[in-house]
């Protein structure tokens, strides 16, 4: 009995052996297999954290000075060596790549196990979204995704009611210097007619004893004034000589193109993000009464409307234009003031009789009205140029030179015109329309087309930065916001990877 006992232990004990032997034939495929699916998915994850870790660390290197000066993010591919590339991208990239990939290497470690033996084996942008893109599209984005961070859509809104206003109200319409310049030459031209006298013979000639009557000239002093350039007449502070050759800066020249705006980005359309990248101008760019320090260009929106090579060209433009608009906003009140239109009527009236030529009362009328209002209009760019403010619409109260005074105009007289302080210290207000020089600005720059205030804003960036030593190459053209990029990963245990990913700010 204990012999058999004995028998049947030793036959399951060989059993279990010959069990065992079988069950680790198979689970040493199944350990393999659950190694190398683990080895797969630590590649697969290890290759997705360094990707995103090269991108964020690309992402980094952001030119400071556009950050600094204009609240921008954007990789310069030229990393302050004066040649922009996106192989001077690709190089950084694949630095950040192969530290990601074996942080350890440099720590010369012995004995240490590579479980992956995985590198980058190629990188490859695919698109890239430069500043340039698109007339400037990305410029403008990037622009409007600071001012929508800072102050929202709404912030636009004040501006935008008061340029409709404006517009609305045919403030862009009016041609005071044209109207002031036609009446003085139709007067000038006006011939008078000889009276006819019996020549002795049954018919008729010029009177021999008759001199033509001397012509008044009620707006020769107003002339003068016109005739010495408006900005010496309306600026108080030295007039900048600052000129530039536009060629160089990014609306002129030929650009490197990208792939455009990034496809997961809005377009932004409507008037009131044209008004909000208007604030980003004001807000950044200097002018007249702001100058920025360290700028190319003393007066920036003036360029931005104007376009000139030149400070004094930008900013006589600029002068000019207001110096209409507040014509329209002068004749609109003086031809629905009766007071006003009597004084006018009266002295066209006494005129023309003393000249005895009573047909000349239309000219001289004319005459004496655009003479006035021209007077007008230059007395309130001295209030504007001078810091104070005006009504874009006026009211009862307003005008403010007499008729004498006008017309007697000199360069003292139209200083003196605004020593009342008139719209002084009262903030830009859409609801009582009060604005000053910078508020006539947002106006004009209303009326400009995207393309140009895109560009020309483009080009003043390029002047400012490239003021800073160090970047005296910037381009805009090789900063880029958004980029597809194409990785290639290899590992010494047979297996490749392709991985595409997208980096972008905002």
């Amino acid at each position: 009995m204990n012999r058999l006992k004995r028998k049947k232990t030793i036959n399951i004990s060989g059993v279990l052996s010959v069990y065992l032997a079988l069950m680790i034939a198979v689970m040493i495929p199944i350990i393999l297999t659950m190694i190398e699916g683990a080895r797969i998915s630590a590649l697969r994850t290890k290759i997705g954290c360094a990707a995103d870790l090269a991108m964020d660390s690309a992402l980094a290197e952001y030119n400071r000075e556009l950050l600094k000066q204009y609240d921008l993010l954007f990789i310069d591919t030229a990393y302050d060596s004066g040649m922009g590339s996106l192989d001077n991208t690709r190089e950084h990239m694949l630095d950040y790549l192969s530290y990601n990939i074996d942080p350890g290497k440099d720590n010369f470690l012995m004995g240490g196990a590579d479980f992956l033996r995985l590198e980058c084996d190629g990188l490859e942008f695919t698109g890239v979204s430069r500043a340039t893109d698109d007339d400037g599209a990305v410029f403008r984005y990037m622009a409007l995704s600071y001012m929508l961070e800072k102050y929202g859509l709404a912030y636009a809104e004040d501006v935008k009611d008061m340029a409709e206003k404006s517009e609305s109200s045919g403030l862009y319409d009016g041609d005071i210097e044209s109207e002031e310049s036609d009446a003085q030459q139709e007067l000038d031209d006006y011939e008078f007619e000889a009276p006819q006298v019996d020549d002795g013979n049954g018919g008729k000639m010029d009177d021999p004893d008759w001199s033509e009557p001397e012509k008044a000239d009620p707006a020769g002093k107003v002339n003068n004034l016109r005739g010495g350039g408006i900005l010496s007449l309306v600026c108080e502070q030295e007039i900048s000589s600052e000129s530039v050759d536009a060629d160089i800066y990014a609306s002129h020249r030929d650009l490197v193109a990208g792939d455009g705006m990034y496809e997961e980005w809005d377009d932004r359309e409507g008037i009131m993000y044209e008004v909000l990248f208007n604030e980003y101008i004001m807000e950044k760019a200097g002018n007249y009464l702001n100058e920025k320090p360290g700028s190319r260009l003393k007066y920036e929106v003036e360029y931005i409307y104007a376009g000139k090579d030149s400070d004094d060209a930008n900013l006589g433009t600029v002068v000019n234009r207001i110096l209409l608009i507040r014509g329209a906003v002068n004749t609109i009140y003086f031809f629905g003031d009766g007071e006003l239109q009597a004084e006018s009527n009266e002295l066209a009236a006494a005129l023309a009789a003393a000249s005895m030529s009573p047909e000349l009362e239309p000219i001289y009328l004319a005459l004496i009205d655009a003479a006035w209002i021209y007077a007008e209009s230059a007395s309130d760019i001295r209030v504007l140029m001078t810091g104070g403010k005006l009504p874009v619409i006026m009211s009862p109260g307003d005008w403010r030179l007499s008729l004498e005074g006008a017309l007697d105009a000199t360069e003292d007289m139209i200083e003196s015109s605004v020593d009342d302080g008139s719209g002084k210290d009262m903030p830009d207000d859409p609801a009582n329309m009060e604005v000053g020089y910078e508020g006539y600005l947002r106006l004009l720059l209303y009326t400009v087309s995207r393309e140009n205030r895109v560009g020309r804003m483009m080009d003043v960036v390029e002047m400012d930065v490239r003021m800073v030593p160090g970047y005296e190459a910037f381009r805009l053209d090789e900063c880029i916001a958004a980029a597809t990029i194409q990785f290639t990963f290899k590992s010494d245990y047979g297996y490749e990877f392709f991985v595409e990913r997208n980096m972008r700010y905002m």
